[in-house]
């Protein structure tokens, strides 16, 4: 009664439990569903390396299908090959050369899916946030670029608006007290020649002053508001305006504010034309300074001269225009100028940000060449040569390498669990198994 039962429960345990056996129904839907997504995965990434190849960025109908059947065999060829590695045989070494060549097959179909699979993981996982990081990039090169330049613009026209607010200050004290040049140490103030002079040298460092404002530093403002205005719009941070800036300004700098939410095809679009802008901004500086920097120090430096002491001995009047009643030698003049000539000349050319747009395929593919770099990195055989970008490969591109190992792991446990399952099991002394043996009869004839 007791043996009944115990077989009873035995076999009601064994139904319960058959689904989940290396042969049961559970373990081929799950089999079949690491193969699909490994496929889906491999697809999508190979598919967004051809594409980030192409001008349009996506692939044709035909492309398309071509790589989803080719990522299909690789699956269904990398199962097979698993299944002939680990398939049982009856003898080992007769069979030992298929299972090296399925093994060399299987790895090669396995790096393949990985590879490709991890494109596609890394993409759902980081592509979004490395998005934004783009954001946050291109404002700071942008905002970086125009700092520079406004950096030195500005400090250039506050030493030429010094200069010439001194010189004016200079020609008032001598009017009022008298004795600010030094070569007239005893000039006494009001009405006359030199204090006349002294005006008339305040009036060219203020046309100076005025026309290095009109000619370099006003276009380039326009440009530097304009460009301030869309990086604090890709940041969120400005109300828009429309009828100060115009329509299609208004229309870009809502473009900018919500970048994040336009397709990639816009973004890129919005992007470019914000880094053309860029670009056209240094330059637009560039030629200015180019035209402007040197002609306006030397006007400078030429004021300077007429303050200034002898030119073969600094510490002393120019003795050759001892007869000049407007000669003033004004040393605090003559070295504010000539500081203000060098901001001029020390401007430094304005450097256009760098900027690549990765989203997308784009993107896909500078993460795919960012594992090769790591992989080359290990075995020790330097950076890989080519790729798209510059991708940190972070704790998202490490887990996203993970996600790919898993779904191939997960149909190599799955494969060898079910081949393993199927390897004969032979019983020594079982009962209908082997040559029968003849009887001993030697006791018979003994006896």
């Amino acid at each position: 009664m007791g043996s009944r039962r115990t077989k009873s429960w035995t076999a009601h345990w064994e139904s319960l439990t058959r689904p989940f056996s290396p042969k049961g129904p559970l373990s081929a839907i799950t089999l079949t569903a690491f193969c699909i997504l490994s496929a889906i995965a491999t697809a999508i990434g190979f598919i967004d390396l051809r594409a980030a190849g192409t001008e349009a960025g996506r692939l044709g109908a035909f492309d398309m299908s071509t790589s989803i059947a080719l990522s299909v065999f690789v699956i269904c060829a990398m199962v097979v090959a698993l299944h002939h590695v680990v398939a049982p045989r009856s003898n080992w070494w007769s069979g030992i050369w298929v299972r090296a060549v399925a093994l060399v097959f299987y790895l090669l179909f396995a790096v393949w899916s990985v590879g490709f699979g991890f494109g596609f993981f890394w993409k759902e996982l980081a592509g979004r946030e490395f998005t934004r990081t783009q954001f946050t990039a291109v404002s700071e090169d942008i905002s970086r670029s125009m700092a520079m330049a406004s950096s030195a613009l500005g400090a250039a026209e506050t030493a030429v608006l010094e200069a010439a607010t001194l010189a004016r200050e200079r020609a008032a004290i001598e009017a009022r007290e008298g004795r600010t040049c030094a070569n007239r140490p005893n000039s006494t103030p009001g009405d006359g020649p030199l204090t006349r002079s002294r005006f008339q040298f305040a009036e060219r460092a203020e046309s100076v002053a005025t026309d290095v404002r009109r000619t370099w530093i006003a276009p380039v403002s326009v440009e530097r508001e304009r460009m301030t205005r869309r990086v604090d719009a890709l940041s969120g941070q400005v109300p828009l305006k429309g009828g100060e800036i115009g329509v299609d300004e208004a229309f870009m700098l809502e473009r900018l504010r919500t970048a994040e939410t336009l397709s990639v095809a816009d973004r890129r679009d919005v992007f470019g034309r914000m880094h053309r802008d860029a670009v056209a901004f240094a330059g637009e500086a560039n030629g200015l300074r180019a035209l402007h920097a040197e002609t306006y120090a030397g006007r400078l430096a030429a004021l300077s001269r007429e303050v200034g002491p002898d030119p073969a001995r600094p510490g002393s009047p120019d003795p050759a225009r001892t007869d000049d009643t407007g000669y003033c030698w004004d040393v605090v003049l003559s070295a504010k100028l000539d500081e203000a000539a060098q901001r001029l000349r020390s401007i430094e050319p304005v450097s256009p940000p760098d900027f690549e747009f990765l989203e997308g395929p784009h993107a896909t593919r500078a993460a795919f060449f960012a594992l090769i770099g790591q992989i080359q990195s290990a075995l020790g055989l330097g950076e890989p040569e080519g790729g798209e970008g510059a991708i940190p490969f972070g704790q998202k591109a490490l887990l996203a390498l993970f996600a790919s190992l898993v779904v191939d792991l997960g149909i190599f446990f799955l494969t060898v669990l079910r081949a393993v399952k199927d390897t004969p099991v032979r019983e020594r002394g079982a009962p209908g198994r082997g040559e029968p043996k003849p009887p001993d009869l030697e006791w018979v004839a003994g006896g």
